[in-house]
This record gives structure tokens, sequence and C-alpha cells, in this order.
């Protein structure tokens, strides 16, 4: 009776996380909101687009990617093979343990009669392999020190309660024929533990064991053109497919910044840990966000962690999702001084006009108020140039380069941000090369007031293609440091001295 009382209460506490993860991956989301968006349209959406699949030629893709990356997870065994050793041991005999000792009444009794009264060497096996798949984990975790494979309370306790039901069943099964006393003991400690296990996996770390496989197959039979609701639901249940296995952290191209600032929320698989919480609550307090903000700003979009994901999940897109609320919070740091100002330019067209534009015109009024763009039909005469500034705009070496330009206008023709104008200078102000001649002529106010310079999405083509050689990029970056340490109330740097990129 107290055994099937308590496999009901752990079977009632698994339905209850089961249903309420499920229902979070239409409830939440990430990114800009649309309030037509609701669960109901989600679920009908999701629905729809499985139906479609199934019905489809894509359901040949769906079986590939099920029994190359979900069976037998190659994507794991191309990085690391020791790892993949771990995996296959562990899920393999769990698989089979649940099949012929879980079920085993379903199962095994009505195949063979005598079945507890023997000793059943398929489950020491399976036992044995699961335990040698956890000392690997151990292995890796706390002995071999992989470079950033960071450990949780969460991966420790997994450890713990696997551990104490593998290791229970094995000392079950071989004083099975010696001692009923020792018996019901670990039997009483092996199904305790297992109860427990089942009642805590929905709020685990082992709930990727259900939701890896659906990210995997999701995301093979899906992509950018997508229906939107599908990508937003993807995307929230992405959080809890994430294993925590820090192949992104490694092969991350700042994560060297986490050692450096001290933000571990810089390395994208400990990102992704403090996102869920922010995700189900929107309020992490100003120290949490200001962590995320950090690391998610920090990111150049070098696209290593979407590829190397062995859960196959869309970081890139979720990174620049979290980034577009931040920014709609008021959360956001100035766009034209991160990477960040570059991939939002190419993905311009996924948002609308306002929202694109907005803290870009923020930022904007912010660092260009100190200076009162010249604008007059009469020649501007020489004499007016502030020496002060072309020497002081000069002392980056590279950017020195502007004395080189001849206004060939190379750099304006290259350049996306002209190109995406009709009109680009009633739109920008001054085209790149007319910023270029302004240093020249040592007009700091018409080349710093410009709104081509802010809108400039450093994507180096004006740089690449200079014929002379003119570093027409790294001279926008020193004149907005310029800029940023004068609206700020800094002095400017002197010649000796490099302002801060």
């Amino acid at each position: 009776m107290l055994y099937t009382t308590l496999l009901y209460i752990a079977l009632a506490i698994f339905g209850i996380g089961l249903i309420y993860k499920v229902a979070g991956w239409f409830r939440f989301s990430l990114g800009i909101e649309d309030p037509a968006m609701t669960p109901a349209v989600r679920i009908r959406a999701a629905l729809k687009g499985v139906l479609s699949v199934l019905f489809s030629a894509k359901i040949l893709t769906l079986i590939r990617v099920f029994i190359t990356d979900v069976l037998f997870q190659n994507h794991i065994r191309k990085q690391d093979t020791l790892r993949w050793a771990m995996h296959m041991l562990i899920y393999a005999a769990f698989t089979f343990l649940f099949f012929l000792h879980a079920l085993d009444k379903v199962i095994v009794t009505s195949l063979f009669e005598k079945y507890y009264l023997a000793l059943n060497p398929f489950l020491l096996v399976a036992g044995c392999m699961v335990v040698a798949g956890l000392a690997i984990a151990f292995y890796r975790r706390f002995v071999q020190d992989v470079p950033r494979l960071k450990s949780n309370g969460n991966d420790i306790y997994t450890l713990i309660l696997l551990a104490v039901i593998l290791l229970s069943g094995i000392a079950m099964e071989l004083t099975k024929l010696q001692s009923y006393n020792h018996y019901q003991k670990f039997w009483d400690v092996h199904y305790l533990a297992c109860m427990v296990g089942l009642a805590y996996l929905p709020f685990s770390k082992m709930f990727h064991i259900l939701t890896t496989p659906l990210s995997l197959l999701a995301n093979a039979v899906m992509d950018r053109h997508s229906d939107p609701a599908n990508i937003k639901t993807r995307q929230i249940m992405e959080l809890d497919a994430c294993m925590h296995c820090t192949n992104c952290s490694k092969r991350c191209s700042v994560a060297v910044a986490a050692d450096s600032i001290g933000n571990i929320n810089i390395l994208p698989s400990e990102r992704m840990a403090a996102l869920k919480q922010y995700v189900a609550y929107k309020e992490i307090g100003a120290r949490g966000l200001a962590a995320i903000r950090q690391g998610i700003y920090l990111c150049t979009n070098c696209d290593r962690c979407t590829v190397i994901c062995p859960a196959g999940i869309n970081l890139r897109d979720l990174w620049f999702n979290v980034r577009e609320e931040m920014i709609r919070r008021g959360d956001s740091v100035p766009l034209m001084l991160t990477p960040f100002s570059f991939y939002r330019g190419l993905k311009r067209q996924e948002l609308n006009a306002e929202q694109y534009e907005r803290p870009l015109q923020k930022t904007e009024k912010a660092l260009t108020d100190p200076f009162a763009l010249l604008k007059t039909d009469t020649v501007v005469p020489l004499t007016a140039e502030n020496s002060a500034f072309k020497k002081t705009a000069g002392l980056a070496g590279r950017t020195g380069t502007y004395a080189y330009c001849f206004s060939c206008e190379n750099c304006s023709t290259v350049c996306p941000v002209v190109g995406n104008y009709e009109a680009p200078q009633q739109a920008l102000d001054l085209l790149p090369h007319q910023i270029i001649r302004s240093m020249g002529l040592g007009l700091k106010d018409l080349a710093m007031g410009s709104r081509m310079l802010w809108y400039c999405l450093t994507c180096y083509q004006c740089q690449e293609h200079c014929p002379q050689g003119v570093k027409v990029t790294d001279i926008f970056y020193e004149l907005k440091n310029l800029a940023v340490m004068q609206a700020n109330g800094s002095s400017a740097p002197n010649g000796s001295e490099r302002a801060v990129k």
C-alpha cells in the first residue's frame, strides 16, 4: 500500500510538473511581444505544424534525425568520443532498465515465470553500464577539468540521485538470493530514490532527456520562414533542452572576457540558466539583468555556439530576441558602440521601422547633442579649422590615415547604409568620404554631428575597398569614442593617450 501511494504521489508531481513545463512553452516568450499571439494561437499553430510535417516529405528528415542524432547521438560523437560514450552508456542502459525492470510486471514476468526467483544478469550489466557512464561524467566534471565546464547545484544533485538509484539497485540484485532482510532494505532505498527521481525529473536537468530530442527534431524541419508562433514556442522549449554541457562556452569567441570581467553570464551555457529564470519571472533583480545584458551585448554573433550545440538549439536567434526585448524594456547599452549594431542592421527587415529606429535615435541624440552640425550654402573657410581636434583625432596611429584620402568616394559607394536610402545625403547628413574630408579640414562639429557616423554598421566594407588604405571604420570608432567622452564631460585625451574602444 505504501509503495503504491508513493508511486501515485510521484506520478502526480511528475504530471503536474510536465503540464507546467509544456504550458510554459506556449505561455512564455522572448523578444518583442505580439498581443495577437496568444497561447491558444500558439497551440493551434504547433498542432498544425506537427500535422503538416507528418503528412509531408519532411517526415523522412524527422526519421533520419531521430535515428542519427537522437538514438545514436552522432552530433556528440563527432565532437567528443568520451562524452559520447558517457551518454550512450547512460541512455542505452536506462532505456533497458525502464522496459525490463521498471515495467517488469508488465513485460518480464509475462515472459519468464520465475523472474523473481533468479538472479538477472541483464539488470546487473545494465546497472554497471550506467555506473560507468556516471563515472565518466564525474571524471569529466571534477577530475579532467575540462575548460569552462562549470558544475552547478543541479548537476551535482542529478549525479548523486542517479548514483543512489544505481548502486542501491545493484546491491538489491546481488542480495536477492542471499538475504531477504538486506534485499528489502536496499529495495526500500532503491524504490524511494526512483520515486524522488520521477517526481524531480520535470524540474531538473534530467528533463532534457525529453526536450533535447524534441529540439533536434523541431530544428531539423523548421527554418526562419516557419510560423512565427512556432518559432517563439520552439525558443522557449530550447531553454529546457539545454543540458548544460558547456560546449558553447568552450568555443565562444568572447568567453575569455568572463575571467577578466568576472561575469559568469558571459559564458553562453551559464547565460541559458539565467534566461530560464528571466523568461518565467521577467524580473531577476538589477544585478542579474545587468549580468545577462553584459553577456548578451559582448556577443559577436560568430554563431559558433549554434553550430556546436548537441541539442540543436538556435542560440544565435535566441540571443537576438533577448537583446530586442532588453531594448524594448529600456535595459540596453548604446547599440552603435557594440558588435550587435552590425548584426542588428543585417536583420532590420525582421523588425518594424519604429522598433529598429527608436533605440538608434535615442543613442544618437544623447551623443550628438553637444555638436551643432554645420549646414551652410557658402564655402567653408579653411581658417576655421580646429587644429587641436585634428591632432587629437589622429592619435591612434591607424586613424591618422584620413590624410591619405583623395575623395574617390569608394567608401560611400560600397557602404550598405548609404545604399539603403534613396536620398542618402539628406538622411545621413554626410557620406563616409565627406566625414573623412571633414577630418582633413579639422571641422569637428561637421565630422562628429553627422548621422552617418552613428548609423555605421562597422561592416568594414569601406575600409576594405579604400585604394589609399584609409582606415575608415577605425576612424569612425575614434570619432565615436571622442564624442562619448565629450558627452560624458570627460576631457579629450592628450597626444600620448588613446581613446578606449
